[in-house]
């Protein structure tokens, strides 16, 4: 309800200007420190204006011609009683006409949030820590488009992000604000002065205006559409759970042991990026390092980490150790002398070095062929914490099931089991009632805006979605109002 305005007497006729503002900008408006007000109101035959849209009809000799004739991006704006009533941009000109030396033509208007600033443009917000307040959040968006802080008006919420780098990416503004909202049944909206605020969806709250039997004219049902029977709320639970995948390879690894190293150590990561974690690992050998002549290491293998183990190949000590005491034999025998029998130059020569030494070789030999390479694979089950994808349904038990017709909404917004149940069982009633539409006709009251529930005459109540208002110069103080009984 926009406390700035009183009902208008019944029976009255509007003291209604139309205003262009050829320079203008937004906050200026809001502000309404603009100077450059060009009253048109002479050249009105029609003007109307709903909530986000309006149209003004103009007729004229000269006086609009060339430079004077309003622009798409201008602004317009109708005052009552010399009080801003409403303003919008204009979008684009239609109907022009010249005819017995007179032009016309019709402005459409449309209220700021309709800008493809607010409603094309896809954006992505900073990384929100947990505890963040969502009014926050949303201030920021709203900054983000260039508003300042006098045409905003959010007020305070108590939720606040449950998640760790809360972040909204890849929406419109628009999409961003209804997004942050819609959980506390709520959502944003531009009032007639520009400035953004947020409605209730509550349509069990107490009513905003209480009209009288004399300020109705008249009552009638608009449309109707089937009932909603579901609504479906899926979110994140903040508190982290663990799943558990299937056991799986996390892992392989092709390691060679041999004399020149007693210790073979090979680290594997459970993923390529080494993040994933795993429990109840162990190892598979493929191919085990002592398949050649001789068992040369021990295979072994420990989980270090919860992302990462240690396969580790132990060479035998003998490995090593026969290997350099066989080549310091070959060294040392290489320097034995052959023994002769016999007189000179005659007999046979014993090589007693070079058996020594041939001995030595073939253990030399025989190490290198116990060079084993073994080829080893990591299984295990994976696991991760993550939050949960909950779901908090709301339904109408007593609607038929050849009736079912359901509703899902993501929103990552909920903070708990809670919050959760109040937002279904608070869209399954909104979106329940929307379905019946309503219009009356009103002796025409400034304060009504969209989101305000109207109590009638006969103890029913109306839940406002739209309206309509003549601004024309002296036309009847009647508003139209659309909406739905709650």
């Amino acid at each position: 309800m926009d406390t700035a305005w009183q009902p208008i007497a019944q029976d009255s006729a509007k003291a209604a200007k139309t205003i262009l503002h050829p320079t203008a900008t937004p906050l200026q408006m809001v502000k309404e420190t603009h100077t450059d007000s060009v009253d048109i109101s002479e050249f009105v035959t029609r003007a109307e204006h709903g909530i986000s849209e309006g149209s003004v009809s103009l007729t004229w000799h000269l006086e609009l011609y060339g430079a004077q004739q309003p622009l798409p991006g201008q602004i317009v704006e109708f005052r009552l009683n010399n009080q801003q009533l409403w303003w919008g941009v204009i979008e684009a000109l239609t109907d022009y006409r010249l005819s017995s030396g007179g032009r016309s033509l019709t402005l459409t208007l449309r209220s700021r949030d309709a800008s493809a600033l607010w409603r094309n443009t896809r954006r992505v917000t900073d990384l929100y820590p947990v505890a963040t307040p969502l009014h926050i959040i949303a201030a920021d968006v709203a900054r983000a488009v260039g508003l300042q802080a006098e045409e905003i008006n959010l007020g305070i919420t108590s939720a606040v992000t449950v998640h760790s780098n809360t972040q909204l990416a890849d929406l419109t503004a628009w999409e961003m604000l209804e997004k942050i909202y819609e959980s506390l049944g709520m959502e944003p909206y531009f009032n007639a002065r520009g400035v953004l605020k947020i409605i209730s969806r509550d349509v069990s709250r107490q009513a905003d205006i209480t009209l009288t039997p004399e300020r109705i004219l008249s009552v009638s049902a608009a449309k109707s559409r089937p009932p909603l029977t579901a609504v479906r709320i899926k979110w994140l639970d903040p508190r982290l759970s663990k799943v558990s995948q299937q056991d799986q390879m996390l892992g392989n690894a092709t390691i060679t042991a041999g004399f020149f190293q007693i210790r073979q150590k090979e680290t594997i990561h459970f993923s390529a990026d080494s993040s994933q974690r795993a429990e109840n690992t162990y190892l598979v050998i493929r191919q085990s390092a002592n398949s050649g002549l001789v068992k040369v290491c021990e295979e072994s293998y420990s989980q270090k980490t919860q992302t990462s183990g240690e396969i580790l190949l132990k060479t035998s000590v003998w490995v090593p150790a026969l290997m350099t005491a066989s080549i310091g034999a070959i060294i040392t025998t290489a320097a034995i002398p052959d023994a002769t029998t016999g007189g000179p130059g005659a007999g046979q020569t014993i090589p007693i070095g070079r058996k020594i030494q041939a001995a030595a070789e073939v253990a030399v030999l025989l190490v290198m062929a116990s060079i084993g390479t073994g080829m080893y694979e990591i299984w295990g089950t994976p696991y991760d914490f993550v939050h949960a994808r909950n779901q908090t349904e709301a339904f109408d038990q007593n609607a038929p099931e050849w009736m079912e017709n359901e509703i899902e909404i993501e929103n990552d917004f909920v903070m708990d089991e809670p919050m959760a149940q109040a937002f279904a069982v608070r869209e399954l009633l909104y979106r329940a009632m929307e379905v019946s539409s309503f219009s009356v006709e009103i002796v025409d009251d400034p304060r009504i805006e969209r989101g305000d529930i109207l109590a009638l005459p006969d103890q029913s109540r109306l839940y406002v979605t739209n309206f309509r208002r003549d601004a024309s110069p002296g036309s009847p103080a009647v508003l139209s109002v659309e909406g739905f009984r709650v």
